[in-house]
């Protein structure tokens, strides 16, 4: 069975988007489409990037445990807060502190906002910048708007048949970029 680690990208208190990682997760299990992992940075809670793990002395445990589960993973699903129109450091800072790791892995990746304008520049930023890497990035989008109205804090849809609809297709592209890899 395929494995999927899903990166829940917000580490702030009262964080919106890691309802959507919770979901998603839920989502691919009881389907029973693939293993996952969660990789969720506010429980990792990296130092700022200083250097590319490869090239670290001394990492972290906690730092070496991420980059295993990334690479035992067949496939890495971020799930990204909008900030500022952006993603947050959080994300980048991960991003950057692997290199090798990230070529040639598949990739999709949603967004989530408060609000009701969609995540769309957000998710073509991450893209933009992974392809750079060498990422393999599905192009299928998945973006949730007024988070708070579509899901609760321990991930559960509140309009089930709406969320579904769009996780669907954008689960079922990533799944199948995997298997043909």
């Amino acid at each position: 069975m395929k494995k999927i680690a899903i990166i829940s990208g917000s580490v702030r208190d009262g964080r919106m988007s890691h309802r959507v990682s919770l979901y998603v997760q839920n989502y691919i299990s009881d389907h029973n489409l693939a293993k996952t992992e969660m990789l969720d940075l506010k429980k990792y809670l990296f130092p700022l990037f200083t250097e590319r793990l490869m090239y670290q002395k001394d990492p972290d445990p906690k730092t070496v445990d991420f980059a295993g589960k990334f690479t035992e993973a067949d496939g890495i699903l971020i799930i990204s807060p909008v900030y500022n129109g952006s993603f947050p450091a959080s994300i980048k800072n991960v991003i950057d502190l692997l290199y090798q790791e990230w070529k040639h892995k598949p990739v999709a990746i949603a967004s989530v906002t408060y609000t009701t304008t969609p995540g769309i520049a957000t998710i073509q930023q991450l893209q933009t910048l992974l392809l750079k890497l060498g990422a393999l990035v599905t192009p299928q989008l998945y973006t949730v708007v007024s988070v708070n109205q579509m899901f609760d804090e321990a991930g559960n849809s509140l309009q089930p048949d709406n969320t579904e609809k769009f996780l669907k297709p954008f689960i079922e592209e990533f799944l199948w970029m995997i298997d043909k890899l």
